[in-house]
């Protein structure tokens, strides 16, 4: 037994009872209980049946209230798995009703039909998962933002599929917030009970495990006075705490046998296994109490008056088996429920019923239940394999009734089976619930079954037909490849003799994935467009907005800007579809594009929206892309940190969902690069090149070319440099993108490799593109590009003054620009030309105004080049300080005069010649008297040399 005595006084009390031996597990419980970190964290409870674990969590659950933390609590029975949300119901009971009026009316309205409040309408006939789970998140955050919260779940594998789901969604996206979890979970023992795994409800490093091992033969001994009044003799006790392995359940049950031998152990046969213990236990149950048992445990939330109406064709008196089956101590009433006394009861008599009584008990249940997902359940389990076309159509409504709460998983299991009793001859039924299983997989994440009944569905009626080839493209190309997926629809694309509206969706898909003969994206897009003006109002709104998606890129590679004619578009394409993948969204792509076209403020916020929406509905696989843009609108904002953490986080989410896009490393590689780790960041990308020799896409070819094209510049290697920049440019040119920024912002990298390769001709080209472009689009950044460029070249030519005017243009450009990066470098090429036209304070100040912006970003091969030109303009400024005596020794040296002959014409001492000679040699940077006379001729005396 438990007592949990509470506060007394303000003070807490701790159990009167040592738990049952379990005084370390009470403690880690008070632990978790009065931790004060802003951070989740858990305690999973495991053990075999009847090892104590649904004690210890009560009396965690009681220590927690006591404490004055909100605490909710459910608890997991095997028949309730097919209740879907029937423990998130349980769960929210204690706060749901002043929690609804918290949330944001789309996740209100997601809750209460998750949890039966409200009637689905149509606004909600595809609401799943992200939605329950968006919701159930909320009420969590909100909370625990109220105060310390637990959230405790005992036997957590017998929770229905759908509550998991929810709860796995909230669970793992609380960060920050003060919630505790406790979690109680049967393991295998000596009984097989075939409880599913436990889901990672928080982060591994969040969770402690405790492992319920047997107790000793004092607390067994102590546990049977209290409950049984038993006192056994030291042998007898220490033998049945052998036979039952200090099980506390098993001790109970040999400790009833025992009582009836009064003592007489020889006699007694000790069950060598909690299933003969069980079993034991049912053979003494009258015919009525075992009946009212078996619907209590075959029932999900078995009501008494539900109970007994499924009682009424099975015994006389339904009340008087309640009664019976409750005073035998197999059933218990808990919060208006009938359940078993212990799991394990309920398995046992469901499992020794025959076949035949079970199906007859399954359809007695699916005659009283009025829930149209339980009464499809009931069906199904009291069917056969034949095909039964009633049955069918039952286990459709059931599944929409699923769907329409948001129980998606259950949804899919009850079509699936639906699918297998449809007739053959009801052709139209089957083949729309295979595109009904298709999209519902594709929703739970299972593209191999959603692919296999999107197989299944194609060659139905047009519109289904359609649906089907977009489901099986797109689970084919995740399931295959891309490929794939190409070779998938090439007959339809190929082929004009097919259906219009089918082709147009065909040629839509092709600008999605590609299509195997290498069109332009854009064309096949254009195709598309056309078909679906030829189809009119009727026309696919999910197949144009993704026809509309590309054609607007194609404009936006081909230098007109975002197109925003086209972004309406499909803006009201998609207000009229239920729901659009992330990365489909018009917002997001948005953000894509802003960073391209300069707004990297704009591309950040919808970014970040777009990763918190992601979050909150359950898009994972999205994660990666959307923070690897992140990243990449970071680093060319110069803020390298904020790029990081976003990098990590991707790779993080990547190496969950096993997705990494090219996005995601090319933004790491540039991180890699600018902060200094340039060999590293050069060999991530070089690794990821073919090996055999083969080509890769255009646009890969083109980031993975600039960034080891870059790495290579900042190395000095410039001719690898020019090589790899200008196959980049050219690649990018042929594939029709002409916008700067769609092709990773290469000018820059690429002039100053041209020039210091001498190919000042190209350089001029380039420069020149550049700036009509950047005049059309009024973009400052790209203007200063190619002001440097052109200031580059200018210098190669021997035209400083030219050169200087170009370069302060660029600087003047860069201090408007969002990408600090590129005015620290217009400012170093300025400073390098100053320093050549012996302007040395005004270089000075350039170079010194380069140095501090390189800086305070991080910048740090920029900041190596800085430091080193500064070093030598601080070198010229010191040499052309000789003092007067040192201007002596040196015109006599260079004259050709020993030392000995300098100090005496000069009258002093060798070692004064030798000291006044060594600051000469350092102050103008020679290192003879050879060279000290050289310099002395090749600019008209040391005074000019000065």
């Amino acid at each position: 037994m438990i007592f949990v005595d509470g506060r007394r006084d303000g003070v807490l009390v701790k159990p009167a009872v040592a738990l049952l031996g379990r005084n370390a597990e009470i403690t880690l419980i008070e632990q978790l209980i009065g931790d004060q970190r802003d951070h989740p964290r858990g305690i999973v409870l495991e053990g075999e049946a009847g090892i104590g674990k649904t004690v210890l969590w009560s009396a965690g659950v009681e220590l927690a209230s006591a404490s004055g933390l909100t605490v909710l609590t459910t608890r997991g029975c095997q028949p309730d798995t097919n209740v879907s949300f029937a423990a998130l119901t349980d769960l929210l009971v204690p706060v749901v009703d002043t929690m609804l009026d918290q949330l944001p009316e789309p996740q209100q309205v997601a809750l209460e039909v998750a949890l039966g409040r409200r009637a689905p309408g149509a606004v909600q006939a595809h609401a799943g998962a992200r939605e329950i789970g968006a919701a159930v998140l909320s009420v969590l955050r909100r909370l625990a933002a109220a105060g310390p919260t637990l959230v405790a779940i005992d036997d957590v594998p017998w929770l229905d599929r759908a509550s998991l789901d929810a709860l796995h969604f909230a669970l793992r996206r609380l960060d920050g917030d003060p919630l505790r979890l406790l979690v109680s979970r049967r393991t295998v023992g000596a009984v097989e009970d075939g409880a599913p795994s436990l889901p990672q409800l928080l982060a591994a490093d969040a969770l402690d495990i405790v492992r319920l091992g047997p107790v000793d033969a004092s607390v067994i001994d102590q546990m049977l006075a209290e409950r049984l009044g038993l006192r056994l003799p030291q042998r007898v006790l220490q033998r049945l705490v052998q036979q039952t392995g200090g099980n506390p359940l098993w001790a109970l049950e040999v400790a009833n046998v025992l009582r009836g031998t009064q003592g007489v152990v020889s006699a007694m046969p000790v069950p060598q296994s909690l299933s003969s213990l069980v079993s034991r236990r049912l053979s003494g149950l009258g015919e009525a109490a075992r009946e009212a048992l078996l619907v209590a445990s075959a029932m999900p939330q078995p009501t008494l008056s539900l109970t007994s109406a499924a009682l009424v064709s099975a015994v006389s008196d339904p009340n008087g088996a309640i009664d019976e089956a409750v005073r035998a101590g197999v059933v218990v009433e808990s919060a208006g429920r009938l359940l078993p006394a212990h799991p394990l009861l309920g398995s046992a008599v469901l499992d020794a019923l025959p076949s035949t009584r079970r199906t007859a008990l399954h359809r007695r249940l699916a005659a009283v239940v009025l829930d149209p997902e339980q009464h499809a359940r009931h069906l199904a389990l009291a069917a056969g394999d034949e095909p039964d076309r009633e049955l069918a159509d039952a286990l459709d409504a059931g599944a929409n009734a699923a769907r329409a709460r948001g129980a998606t998983y259950a949804a899919a299991e009850l079509v699936e089976r639906s699918i297998r009793l449809t007739p053959l001859d009801a052709a139209d039924d089957l083949v729309h619930r295979h595109v009904v299983a298709a999209e519902l997989f594709l929703q739970v994440g299972d593209m191999d079954r959603s692919r296999v009944h999107a197989t299944a569905a194609r060659g139905g009626d047009p519109a289904t037909d359609r649906r089907a080839l977009q489901l099986l493209v797109e689970t084919t190309y995740w399931v295959y490849g891309r490929r794939a997926a190409q070779e998938l629809i090439a007959p339809m694309v190929d082929d004009p003799s097919s259906d219009q509206h089918l082709r147009a969706v065909a040629l839509a898909l092709a600008a999605d994935v590609g299509d195997t003969h290498g069109t332009p994206r854009g064309v096949l897009a254009e195709r598309a467009l056309d078909l679906f003006d030829q189809v009119g109002d009727g026309a696919d709104a999910s197949a144009m907005a993704t026809a509309l998606r590309y054609l607007a890129l194609v404009r936006l590679d081909g230098g007109e800007g975002i197109p925003l004619d086209l972004v309406k578009r499909i803006e009201a394409l998609q207000q009229n579809l239920p729901w659009i993948p992330s990365v489909d969204r018009m917002s997001v792509l948005i953000a894509y594009w802003g960073k391209a076209v300069e707004d990297l403020d704009g591309s950040r916020t919808g970014l970040q929206a777009a990763i918190a929406d992601a979050r909150d509905e359950g898009e994972d696989s999205v994660l990666p892309a959307l923070l690897a843009h992140l990243a990449l609108t970071e680093c060319w904002a110069g803020r390298y940190a904020a790029g990081q953490r976003a990098v990590e986080l991707a790779m993080r989410n990547a190496n969950d969902t096993g997705m990494a896009p090219v996005v995601l490393h090319v933004a790491q590689a540039l991180l890699y690069i600018l902060t200094g780790q340039v060999e590293v960041g050069r060999s991530l990308i070089a690794a990821r090149m073919p090996s055999d020799g083969s080509s890769v896409d255009a646009q890969r070819t083109v980031v993975y070319e600039h960034v080891l094209g870059f790495a290579a510049l900042l190395q000095g290697d410039d001719d690898e440099a020019a090589s790899r920049l200008w196959t980049a440019y050219q690649q990018a040119r042929a594939a029709g993108i002409h916008d700067p920024g769609r092709r990773q912002r290469l000018e820059g990298d690429l002039g100053q490799a041209l020039v210091n390769t001498g190919r000042l001709d190209d350089a001029r080209a380039l420069a020149a593109e550049l700036q009509v472009f950047a005049e059309r689009t009024e973009r400052p950044t790209l203007l200063g590009v190619a002001a440097r460029i052109d200031g580059l070249v200018h210098a190669a030519d021997g035209d400083l003054d030219a050169a200087t005017t170009a370069l302060r243009r660029a600087v003047s450009c860069h201090e408007r620009s969002p990408m600090p990066l590129e005015l620290g470098r217009s400012l170093l090429a300025l400073g390098q030309v100053l320093r050549a036209r012996k302007q040395s304070a005004a270089a000075r100040r350039a170079l010194q105004d380069a140095l501090k912006c390189f800086t305070e970003l991080g910048a740090v091969p920029f900041v190596r080049l800085a430091q080193a030109e500064l070093d030598r303009a601080q070198r010229t400024r010191t040499r052309g300080a000789l003092t007067a005596s040192e201007r002596q020794v040196a015109d006599l040296v260079a004259a050709g005069l020993a030392n000995r002959e300098v100090a005496a014409a000069l009258f002093t001492s060798v070692r004064t010649v030798e000291g006044h000679l060594a600051a000469v040699y350092r102050k103008l940077g020679v290192r003879s008297r050879t060279e000290l006379a050289k310099r002395a001729g090749a600019v008209g005396g040391l005074e000019a040399a000065e």
